[in-house]
């Protein structure tokens, strides 16, 4: 995949809700057209998911840093998700969209989930507290990230971390 067609997939995608996919700020024009993109397939992808940094928090913290505390920020989130059902609709339906897209620093050394925080984090609060079994979701999961040189003029993280 291009750094165009990530653009075109992800800057158009949709939820169920008509809603913008990645729900962080992104100028994509900003978006250098040369920059790498790579997808990661099955249990490499889920485990890709791990690293990267979901964008709630002042302080940014990946989701295996996340899902292994008793930060009062996450647990609102879960108890949020359990509210409107979501949790419940994962331990019934598994993951039906196990498709994801993140921005990385050129070099890898930071990833930002784009779409997927809450999908992600649903599931793996039924795998680490329920032990629901999502293996099969998992080896459908596939993610595209795109490394950006200018990673903060087209994430502006003032607007995500203020």
């Amino acid at each position: 995949m291009t750094a165009g067609e990530f653009i075109q997939k992800w800057q158009n995608s949709r939820n169920y809700l008509g809603l913008p996919s990645v729900g962080i700020h992104v100028d994509w024009n900003l978006i250098n057209l040369n920059s790498l993109v790579k997808t990661y397939s099955g249990q490499d992808g889920w485990n890709l998911l791990y690293t990267c940094t979901a964008p709630w928090f002042k302080k940014p913290q990946t989701f295996k840093e996340l899902i292994n505390t008793k930060n009062a920020d996450c647990l609102q989130i879960i108890q949020e998700e359990t509210d409107n059902h979501k949790i419940e609709y994962y331990q019934r339906n598994g993951l039906k969209e196990p498709f994801f897209c993140a921005f990385a620093k050129q070099d890898g050394s930071f990833i930002l989930l784009g779409d997927g925080n809450h999908r992600f984090l649903d599931c793996i609060y039924l795998i680490d507290h329920q032990y629901h079994d999502f293996g099969d979701d998992i080896k459908k999961t596939s993610v595209d990230v795109i490394y950006l040189t200018n990673f903060v003029d087209v994430l502006r993280t003032d607007l995500i971390w203020k």
